[in-house]
């Protein structure tokens, strides 16, 4: 990388998809499977680190190479990264077998946001072991790189069907056999096949059988292109941009038909949606992210802001730059304004249009329903009826009123005036004299409900507290009665007490027998210890009687010796 682009910050923030940490390959003849180990892959991330980019680097290296030990190798590393990332440098240098020095490293990149992945590259190759898969499955790889490197073809020498590594200069010669034509289609067959059979995540290096400037025609390209874009798309894969071809030996010319080409697919793949990658194919630590200076001008041109880098078996979009730009937001206010208020002003005719069906029914209400002029309105009324009712019990309740403060012969006149004012709107709605009569009939029942109960009932308010009294008075008289039934039944249960005088005999010869027993005691005591007749003096003491009685039996036993003497 020059050192006029390294200022650009967007050159640090390509992914680096593509890269073999171990190393070189060897003459097609002498390759054999390589094992991983935690420490080379470690100190692959580790010169990424030192350097501060790519950030987003993932190692995949050919299915060829794999070998059992593999996936112990990987999940070691992966550990050791997630140590040194936790800032534990002696479990990551312990883990991944590498010096501290390396591990700090490793931890301040990670800490700045670099991120590594491990995948592989899966091809053709014949020599790969038969359970190769099984091998890529067991290091639950962040991505697979799906490509072709050989072609069948038929051989001078060895035959048909003979696996052909054409992009190995060992066997470039054979290009006179098959041609550019045979070659690019069998090519293309192979790998849109691979890509709808078999899993991946990215088409790598497309361009691969123009490794010695072998070039179908345009038109033919172009075409191939297509059917591996649409396969891509299909299966949801992204198309690699491979920059090998840019850092190696190739003449300039070859260089810029190279990157035509790739220009000319990246457009591809923008219009038809599908995701870009871009990988350097580095075989060292030395070539990681190179040619990115010249990817970066390509894209560019073609206005490509997002790629892709596989972490966790999916592929993640990383943005080169961020472009916030002000957007001004459109105000289509006037419109639902001018619409608000037409809403309301519709609304408020239908209210009042209900208003009046809702006092027509107040006249079939007074009349207890029996003015039922037509049977189209009789189920709405219904309603309406109800609520015309309500307003009755209050006029009652006044008529209540008036009859407690006067219970006189004032009582009948608001009632009668009170028929009388249902009476008119009923004669106004309905215009029959039927209806009306009803009406004064049904009047009269209203007065003679209220009023006899009411007069009854404040008279028998005031005696109720004396008969509440005798009545509990009644209940204890009958309490007694009640309980005489579990009288009875202790009556019963007789035997069992009359049985507990019989065990009390033996209780009373037991205090019998004690008695002279605690008169022989109680002389001993008093002869053979004093000192301990002493002592319950004292604690006797504290009663008042026979505090005396010891005392004066004290004395007495003093004199009598002196007298003997």
């Amino acid at each position: 990388m020059n050192d006029t682009t390294e200022h650009d910050p967007r050159l640090f923030a390509i992914p680096d998809t593509h890269g073999h940490a171990k190393g070189e390959h060897k003459p097609y003849a002498e390759e054999r499977p390589l094992p991983l180990t935690a420490r080379m892959l470690f100190l692959w991330f580790f010169h990424a680190c030192r350097r501060g980019y790519p950030r987003f680097l993932m190692v995949a290296d050919h299915m060829n190479y794999l070998t059992f030990e593999d996936p112990a190798a990987v999940n070691l590393v992966r550990r050791a990264l997630k140590l040194a990332q936790a800032g534990d440098l002696y479990g990551a240098a312990e883990t991944a077998n590498v010096d501290v020095a390396h591990a700090a490293v490793v931890s301040e990149g990670l800490r700045r946001g670099m991120r590594f992945s491990i995948g592989a590259e899966v091809d053709n190759d014949p020599r790969s072991r038969p359970d190769a898969q099984n091998i890529v499955d067991a290091m639950r790889p962040d991505a697979i790189i799906r490509s072709v490197h050989f072609v069948p073809i038929t051989h001078p020498v060895h035959g048909e069907n003979w696996n052909w590594p054409f992009d190995n200069p060992e066997f470039a010669e054979l290009f006179e056999v098959v041609g550019t034509d045979q070659l690019w289609e069998s090519y293309v067959t192979i790998l849109v096949d691979a890509i709808e059979r078999l899993p991946g995540h990215i088409i790598g290096h497309f361009y691969v059988p123009a490794l010695f400037g072998h070039w179908p025609d345009d038109a033919k390209l172009s075409g191939y292109e297509d059917r591996v874009l649409a396969a891509a798309g299909a299966r949801g894969m992204a198309i690699e941009f491979n920059t090998r071809f840019l850092y190696r030996d190739h003449p300039d010319e070859e260089k810029d038909r190279y990157l035509r080409a790739n220009r000319r697919l990246l457009k591809k793949a923008k219009e038809r949606g599908v995701q870009i990658a871009i990988g350097s194919d580095a075989h060292s630590p030395r070539d990681q992210g190179n040619g990115f200076e010249i990817v970066l001008q390509i894209l560019d041109s073609l206005d490509i802001n997002e790629l892709v880098f596989p972490m966790g078996g999916s592929l993640r979009r990383v943005a080169l730059r961020v472009v916030r730009e002000p957007e001004p937001e459109p105000v289509p206010e006037p419109a639902p304004v001018a619409t608000a208020p037409e809403a309301p002003k519709t609304k408020p005719p239908r209210a009042a249009a209900e208003r009046p069906s809702a006092k027509r029914p107040k006249p079939v209400s007074s009349t207890n329903g029996a003015a039922a002029a037509t049977p189209a309105a009789a189920a709405k009324p219904a309603r309406p009826a109800v609520a015309a009712a309500k307003p009755a019990r209050p006029a009652v309740a006044a008529a209540k009123t008036t009859l407690a403060a006067k219970p006189s012969a004032a009582a009948p006149s608001p009632a009668t005036a009170a028929a009388k004012g249902a009476a008119k709107p009923a004669t106004a709605a309905s215009k029959p004299a039927a209806p009306a009569k009803a009406a004064t009939k049904a009047a009269p029942v209203k007065k003679a409900a209220p009023v006899a109960p009411k007069k009854s009932a404040k008279p028998v308010a005031k005696p109720k507290p004396p008969a509440r009294k005798p009545d509990r008075k009644a209940t204890p008289v009958k309490a007694p009665a009640k309980k005489a039934a579990p009288v009875k039944k202790a009556a019963k249960k007789a035997p069992p007490a009359k049985k507990a005088p019989k065990k009390a005999a033996p209780a009373k010869r037991a205090p019998v027998r004690v008695k002279p027993a605690a008169k022989k005691v109680a002389p001993k005591r008093t002869a053979t210890a004093r000192g301990a007749a002493k002592k319950p003096a004292r604690v006797a003491s504290a009663r008042n009687a026979p505090v005396r009685k010891v005392a004066a039996a004290k004395k007495s036993v003093k004199k009598t010796p002196a007298k003997r003497r």
